[in-house]
């Protein structure tokens, strides 16, 4: 008999909590690159696949996607108005040998 397990809504929660709680219920979570340095633990998860309610074997994984950015909200946005004073973002730069 094959141990199969309902997947969860791990849409919404943070990337280290869901990962958690795939692990508590048996299943593993990946991201869509399984390949990739860097670990499901940071951001939110916006998307999975299978969908919630589905069945997996036990152990079976689960690909969600990340969002690491913040999203909208507080921060410096680009272009600041007004411009800067020409030449003013080459003050900081050492000068070039002549």
């Amino acid at each position: 008999m094959t141990d199969l397990v309902v997947i969860p809504d791990f849409c919404g929660k943070q990337a280290l909590n869901a990962w958690l709680a795939g692990h508590d219920i048996g299943v593993l979570l990946q991201g869509p690159d399984p390949d990739s340095p860097q670990p499901i633990m940071n951001g939110i998860v916006v998307a999975q696949e299978p969908p919630p309610g589905s069945r997996v074997k036990r152990w079976g994984t689960v690909t969600v996607w990340v969002r690491h950015d913040p999203g909208e909200g507080g921060g410096v946005h680009e272009p600041r108005r007004p411009a800067p004073p020409f030449g003013a973002l080459r003050a900081g730069l050492p000068e070039e040998p002549a």
